[in-house]
């Protein structure tokens, strides 16, 4: 059975192509892939990993066309491309569009796998959208905020956890890591430098070395200048191949004891590194607060505003205080991610 996927993400961002590619692994156990990349550049591909078997296509006419005549002559697997869902007009609209497919795939004898995703923020749109998945044989959601606001489905953890360093050696990775690595979005909030005097603080207390690195190409020109005021180095993007920067991220990740940021995967993948995550957010909880909470990682969060001095060096003290707990959290993580790939090749088998 022919299973029918896309693969799109940003272009500059290692997030995108790691969760992408643990999904596609997961994926082509159950079937022949089918990959829409777009015109996405080989740099792109390179994280991706796939496979000389895999079929790739490049446009949208070539992509909507093999489909069409999918549903035409054979049963398939439709799967939703995993990520980020945004409720919005141009969203949903794309969902309905695929619905008829989805129905008459049903009817073949085929499936649809929708599994991996997060919801941004709520509105009137999910209905629709959850019109839609209602013809698809797994639902999974990454967060409890998104399970509830869509009403259907259930959750489990994001594909990234599945990526990294095998079990045995995240559990007996050293705490002894010299590196404190800060990850901050370019278009987010600008830390404060009474933040970034308790960043270092906290550093000096753990005789740790400041690394800022950029997870997305555009956190680099930020991440050069955090470096600069807190006396630090930054690892920023010298080239746009992801599998490049990644392996850099990884590097770096694998000699921290600490990811210190407000991008999702940046503390997932740290995570995978064996790397604990402090999470920067605004009031309430974030994106990636509401993702580790759901692999039962919880009391990592830490606000831009810091109600004194040694917040963030009490919170990083309790963090890594649970370093062995947590860390089994990511293993339990894996196997949650494991089960839901065994549904996904029994939907084939």
């Amino acid at each position: 059975m022919r299973i029918f996927t896309s693969a799109m993400g940003q272009i500059d961002n290692v997030g995108d192509t790691v969760l992408r590619r643990a999904f596609l692994d997961a994926l082509r156990g159950a079937g022949e892939l089918q990959v829409f990349v777009g015109g996405r550049a080989d740099s792109y591909l390179s994280g991706l990993g796939l496979h000389d078997e895999d079929r790739v296509y490049r446009t949208s006419a070539e992509w909507r066309r093999e489909i069409a005549r999918s549903t035409l002559r054979e049963a398939s697997v439709y799967a939703f491309n995993a990520g980020e869902m945004e409720l919005q007009r141009a969203y949903a609209l794309r969902y309905l569009r695929i619905a008829p497919h989805l129905a008459l795939n049903r009817l073949r004898g085929g499936h649809a796998v929708h599994a991996g995703f997060g919801v941004r923020q709520k509105s009137g749109w999910r209905f629709p959208v959850a019109a839609t998945l209602r013809l698809c044989d797994l639902v999974s959601w990454r967060d409890a905020y998104s399970r509830g606001t869509m009403g259907l489905g259930r959750i489990a953890p994001d594909w990234a956890f599945a990526t990294g360093a095998a079990d045995a050696d995240l559990l007996a990775s050293t705490p002894d890591r010299p590196l404190l690595a800060v990850s901050v979005r370019y278009n987010g909030r600008r830390p404060a430098d009474a933040w970034l005097e308790a960043l270092r603080g906290l550093a000096d207390s753990r005789g740790l070395d400041i690394v800022a690195v950029s997870q997305i190409e555009r956190d680099g020109p930020l991440a050069e200048e955090l470096a600069a005021k807190v006396g630090g180095t930054a690892l920023v993007w010298d080239s746009p191949d992801h599998f490049a920067q990644e392996q850099k991220l990884r590097g770096i990740y694998q000699r921290s004891l600490l990811v210190v940021s407000d991008r999702l995967h940046a503390a997932v993948i740290g995570l995978t590194e064996g790397a604990l995550p402090l999470v920067i957010a605004d009031a309430g909880p974030s994106k990636a607060a509401r993702t580790l909470d759901a692999v039962g990682i919880k009391g990592t969060t830490i606000g831009w505003t810091l109600p004194d001095p040694a917040a963030l060096e009490r919170r990083a003290n309790d963090v890594v205080s649970r370093r062995e707990p947590i860390l089994r959290h990511v293993v339990e993580a894996r196997a949650a991610l494991h089960e839901l790939t065994g549904s996904i090749r029994k939907l084939t088998a």
